[in-house]
């Protein structure tokens, strides 16, 4: 038969502590993204929470993650009461046309510089090319325009490239 472990008061803490956890509302602090696109989360007892829908809804589907590691597996469902603090991490709607802009605005870089102009570069549509971009851009909301590719811009790269050609 085993020796009988004594109950201390630091057993006691722990018991206490662990049951408050269980019904003391989460404080969840937005930390930053992991490496595979989770906003990962924080709560006041050092615990860390990833959202696996990847900041794309307006609820976070949270989960606790393995080992307590930044780059841990999400592993069990939040159940407990929880708040943010600030607003849960949301991603911008328009990542994807934002990423296709910069990249259409490298192509047009290439194609001035190290493409040598070869039109193959642009699809053998330059114009068509400097027509989407200004598609893209005139769609951004007029608060969300990028900062980093003007109206103006994109009309310098259609001169460059399209009345250049011809």
């Amino acid at each position: 038969m085993a020796p009988a472990v004594p109950f201390s008061c630091n057993t006691r803490r722990t018991i206490i502590n662990s049951t408050q956890k269980d019904t003391t509302m989460l404080i969840l602090e937005y930390i930053g993204i992991d490496d595979f696109s989770c906003p990962t989360y924080k709560d006041q007892f050092g615990h860390l929470w990833k959202d696996i829908d990847l900041g794309n809804y307006d609820t976070p589907s949270l989960y606790s993650v393995s080992n307590n590691d930044l780059d841990g597996e999400p592993m069990y469902p939040l159940k407990q009461e929880h708040s943010f603090r600030p607003a849960p991490y949301q991603r911008n709607k328009n990542e994807f046309q934002y990423m296709l802009l910069s990249r259409m605005q490298s192509d047009c870089e290439y194609y001035l510089g190290y493409g040598n102009r070869s039109p193959r570069i642009l699809s053998e549509n330059p114009q068509g090319h400097i027509d989407h971009m200004k598609k893209l851009w005139e769609d951004f909301p007029a608060q969300e325009k990028p900062e980093w590719l003007t109206w103006e811009q994109i009309l310098e790269y259609e001169q460059k490239i399209c009345t250049a050609r011809n």
